[in-house]
Order: C-alpha cells, then sequence, then structure tokens
C-alpha cells in the first residue's frame, strides 16, 4: 500500500514537473545579461614609475592676434605652415585679447574672439601695442617674448633642437549622453627634475566664422573668415597647477582626470584640448600636447 501510494506522488510530481516546464518554456525569455566596465574613478595624483624614454620636444607658438587687424591673416598663415612643415611638433594657440582695443574690438553684430584668459596669457608676456605679434615656448628672442613674425621661424627651429624633459600624454573620451569628455592627463619626468613646473589645460576651437579684417581681401574685411586655433578657454587658472613643487626623479609621475562639459557655443568637434607644461620661475615651455576634444 505504501509502495502504491509513492509511486502515485512520484508520477505526480513528475507531471507537475513537466507542466512547469511547458509554463516555462512558453513564457518570455529573459534578455541576457550585459556586463559593462566600470568607469575608472577620476584621479589626482603623482606616484614614481617607471623611467620612459623621452619623447621628442614638441613647440608651443602663440599666434596673438585680433579681428580688426589686417595683417594678422598672414600670420595665421605662417602659424599653420610653421606647424605643417615640422612633422607635427609645432602646436598652435591663437590668442585674441582684449588690448589693444583698436585691433581687438568686436565687430558689431559678430560674437567678440576675445578671452579674458588670452589677455591675461598675452599680457604676461609684455606689453602689447601692436598686431600681430608671437611668442614661442614663452621664451625671449632677440631679447623680448613677443615677437615679430619675422622671428617666428628661428624662434621655433632654436626650441625643436631642446630636449624634453617630460612625456605628456592627454587621452579625451566623448561622453555622448551627458554631451561631455572625461579627459586624462599624464605627465612622466624623463629624468631629475629640479625646477618647480605647472600645467595649463586649454580649450581651443577652429572653424570659428566671425568678421576679420584683412588687407588682402576686397573691402578690407571678410564676414566668414574662419579663425583658427583660438583659445575658448581654461580649466582653473591660467597660471595652471604643479606637476611638481619639489625635486624628483626621473619616473615622477603627475596624474588627473577630470570632465570637460564645453560650453553652448562651443562646436565641440571642433574643438582641442592643448596642454603645456612650463617652469614657474622662467616660464619656458618644456612640452606641449594636442588631442581633440571629441
Amino acid at each position: 500500500m505504501r509502495l502504491n501510494l509513492s509511486n502515485s506522488l512520484v508520477l505526480s510530481l513528475v507531471f507537475m514537473l513537466i507542466g512547469l516546464g511547458g509554463l516555462i518554456s512558453c513564457s518570455e525569455e529573459l534578455p541576457p545579461v550585459i556586463m559593462t566596465a566600470e568607469e575608472k574613478p577620476l584621479l589626482d595624483t603623482f606616484y614614481v614609475g617607471s623611467v620612459p624614454a623621452a619623447s621628442p620636444k614638441k613647440v608651443l607658438l602663440f599666434d596673438v592676434t585680433g579681428v580688426r587687424c589686417n595683417n594678422c591673416p598672414k600670420a595665421a598663415v605662417l602659424a599653420k605652415s610653421l606647424a605643417s612643415s615640422n612633422s607635427g611638433r609645432v602646436e598652435v594657440v591663437a590668442l585674441y585679447p582684449k588690448t589693444p582695443m583698436s585691433l581687438t574690438f568686436p565687430w558689431s553684430g559678430f560674437d567678440t574672439m576675445s578671452t579674458l584668459e588670452a589677455d591675461q596669457i598675452a599680457t604676461a608676456l609684455g606689453g602689447i601695442t601692436s598686431l600681430p605679434l608671437g611668442a614661442v615656448d614663452q621664451v625671449a628672442y632677440n631679447g623680448s617674448k613677443l615677437l615679430n613674425t619675422s622671428d617666428w621661424g628661428a624662434a621655433v627651429t632654436a626650441q625643436l633642437g631642446k630636449a624634453s624633459l617630460f612625456n605628456l600624454n592627454i587621452k579625451s573620451t566623448w561622453k555622448p549622453a551627458d554631451g561631455k569628455s572625461r579627459v586624462e592627463i599624464k605627465a612622466v619626468a624623463s629624468s631629475t627634475i629640479s625646477s618647480n613646473y605647472k600645467w595649463v589645460v586649454a580649450i581651443t576651437e577652429s572653424g570659428v566664422k566671425s568678421k576679420q579684417s584683412d588687407q588682402d581681401a576686397p573691402g578690407g574685411s571678410v564676414d566668414d573668415y574662419d579663425h583658427e586655433h583660438a583659445l575658448r578657454g581654461v580649466v582653473g587658472s591660467t597660471l595652471g597647477s604643479d606637476v611638481n613643487t619639489s625635486s624628483v626623479s626621473a619616473g615622477y609621475t603627475r596624474e588627473k582626470h577630470f570632465y570637460l562639459l564645453p560650453k553652448a557655443k562651443w562646436v565641440a568637434a571642433n574643438c582641442d584640448i592643448v596642454v603645456w607644461i612650463y617652469d614657474a620661475n622662467t616660464k619656458e615651455v618644456v612640452q606641449v600636447e594636442r588631442v581633440s576634444l571629441k
């Protein structure tokens, strides 16, 4: 009797499981689990790692310009030529200061190209009484840090002959859903460093259309002139932030991550992040690097 009851119970359980199996097989299939990599935490740190081979020295060329300067378009052509003829080892940043107003005051009906940051950098290089001017790695050439266009080429050649003290790497990862970029900057000393160095993180934009005086244009100006490498802003202070504050050995690494949200009027696809490292005492730029924002 117990045997028959047990068999009946077993059979009932089997049929029940079969029925449940049928119900499960007819239900909607659950989506697979999608594994996503966890986003790395933001870093702001320093440490000592392996010593890298020194990367080639790159040169920073400031093109100090103004929208009412009728010779400035020729200077922009020269800056572009110096960058293209030196195997990508020259990075151009166009500074649109606020002075002298006769050469920089925005045209009526057109957005201003001048920025406070450009004015601060240009002013720190010396008195701006005329345009166009330039600066190469913020060093003096023929007794001045602000150079006439005739000196740009020779000053660039002189700086390219120097050794690099830092390897500089920038990575920008665009976040479409957030409309911002995650930026990671790393500077590694390729030799012993005794001076205090700082880095400046700048945003430039190319393809900015605005009115520009041009002595070679009909009527003396161009309404839809393409402004290239225009300084649009600086992350933090125009004086930059510390890479190191005391003597460090080769392999010293400074690393910083942050998010960058472009301003509404910027075209993110046309923007670059430009970082330069300079000696806090002499102001000389020892390395510069650029990467597209988006």
